[in-house]
């Protein structure tokens, strides 16, 4: 197995390469391995029912990973594995994850294609910015979802009604507060020992993030924190520094990947190469436990999109049928909360990833980049039709005909789509409970649904 000194020879040692050269490279050896192995997008069949394909995919993004490399951003250089270390990096991961204690505790595992066993659900805002008075009731309205198995933060643009400065001592004190309402939002709910997958949102600095993880501000050993690449296949040593820490502390940590379809990736087939390829980076650099995705539409800045659910699809199909590490995808919307497109969306991509053995981040409304456009009713609607399609052990076949049937709805949508309500207009503030009209407008899709293949009575 490659140590954490090995990598760190190799991206202070490895061959030097301009960062744009990186990118042409990347582009060009994604087109050449996509062609080599018969990769290929069909908009009608956005969840493939093809063992062979998906195997094929695994195998052009190994391929791709040992001649590509990753790009460390802070030495310039080129680190590189063999086929071997991947291998063996693939054989000896995690098959499961503990978060939370006592009654809260929960694991998370790996999945397989048409799996019966429902998703593991993390839920979360994704960061989504929100007023600080509002922080708790918004995270709140996460953790108390009963589907929820670990949660994690928003992003308050204030503490103390003063703006976080990045790299000042009031984003070590934003971040400490962070935390400390996360674990207050839990209590709140009713699960005081819940698992907080990702502890930090309102700060990036290493030293502010490390120094908010301490027990005597909530955190449980069994906490984390998420650890993305950045777009495509880069790393830098901010990222490495928290990879240190956990490795030492035993908080668990996960692995963050966005490839964007229409940048440096390509197109469909050579994004799916570059996506897969993300989570032997994040086993090889990070160490990481599971991973998650969230590949995004360059355009659209979300994956709804046609080309994004058969990424989805595929690249879960591929991850699940050739390795035993958890996975999830973390669906992002381009519709915001209490709109009819944003139901669609959500039930969509959850239908794609859970039926092609993948768990679920739920997840980014409104692009993940409007405040306060997030609330616990979103995560709802993803966990339930993740939990639905294996309950109903929805085959490949008949969760194709579910999800075109939804992309009729929205498809055209996505350029302009509603940003909908924010979260003090779409929820009960006293009650914490979403408003009569969200509830009704998800119970009206529901009907919907049933005619589309969904069968809502079994939840």
């Amino acid at each position: 197995m490659i140590g954490f000194w090995e990598v760190m020879d190799r991206c202070d040692k490895g061959p030097l390469l301009k960062e744009k050269k990186y990118d042409m490279q990347l582009s060009r050896k994604a087109r050449e391995q996509a062609t080599a192995f018969g990769i290929r997008f069909d908009p009608e069949s956005v969840i493939p029912d093809d063992d062979d394909m998906a195997d094929r995919l695994y195998q052009a993004s190994l391929a791709f990973f040992v001649e590509n490399g990753v790009y460390c951003r802070d030495t310039g250089r080129l680190v590189r594995f063999s086929r071997r270390e991947v291998e063996e990096a693939v054989e000896n991961a995690p098959h499961r994850i503990t978060y939370g204690q006592d009654r809260d505790m929960t694991v998370m595992r790996s999945r397989r294609v048409e799996d019966a066993k429902p998703p593991f659900v993390t839920m979360t805002p994704v960061g989504t910015p929100v007023a600080e008075e509002r922080f708790v009731a918004l995270v709140q309205s996460f953790a108390q979802e009963p589907l929820a198995q670990t949660f994690s933060s928003a992003f308050s643009q204030t503490v103390n009604g003063r703006v976080i400065k990045a790299g000042s001592p009031q984003e070590t004190e934003a971040a400490i507060w962070n935390v400390f309402k996360l674990r207050e939002a839990a209590r709140l709910a009713g699960r005081p020992a819940i698992g907080i997958h990702n502890l930090v949102s309102n700060a990036e600095a290493t030293d502010a993030t490390l120094a908010a993880m301490q027990p005597a501000y909530g955190v449980l050993p069994s906490d984390g924190l998420g650890i993305a690449a950045i777009s495509e296949l880069k790393v830098d040593f901010e990222r490495l520094k928290k990879v240190v820490f956990c490795r030492h502390s035993g908080h668990n940590l996960y692995g963050l990947y966005g490839p964007l379809l229409g940048g440096f990736a390509g197109g469909a087939e050579t994004t799916a190469i570059v996506h897969v390829a993300h989570h032997f980076l994040g086993l090889l650099m990070y160490g990481a436990q599971w991973h998650c995705g969230f590949p995004l539409h360059l355009h659209y800045g979300c994956n709804s999109s046609r080309d994004l659910l058969w990424l989805i699809a595929v690249t879960s199909q591929a991850l699940s049928r050739n390795t035993h590490t958890p996975i999830s995808v973390s669906p992002f919307s381009a519709a915001g909360p209490c709109t009819d497109m944003v139901v669609q969306e959500m039930c969509a991509i959850s239908v794609a990833a859970t039926v092609s053995g993948a768990n679920l981040l739920a997840c980014a409304p409104a692009r993940n980049r409007h405040p306060e456009r997030a609330t616990g009713m979103e995560a709802r609607i993803c966990a339930e039709a993740g939990h639905l399609s294996a309950r109903q052990k929805l085959t490949r076949v008949e969760a194709n005909r579910v999800v075109i049937s939804l992309l009729s709805l929205y498809e055209d949508q996505l350029a302009d789509a509603p940003l909908g309500l924010c979260f003090h207009e779409c929820y009960d503030l006293d009650r914490l409970q979403p408003t009569r009209e969200y509830v009704d407008l998800y119970d009206r899709f529901k009907a919907q649904a049933m005619k589309m293949g969904l069968d809502y009575s079994l939840l």
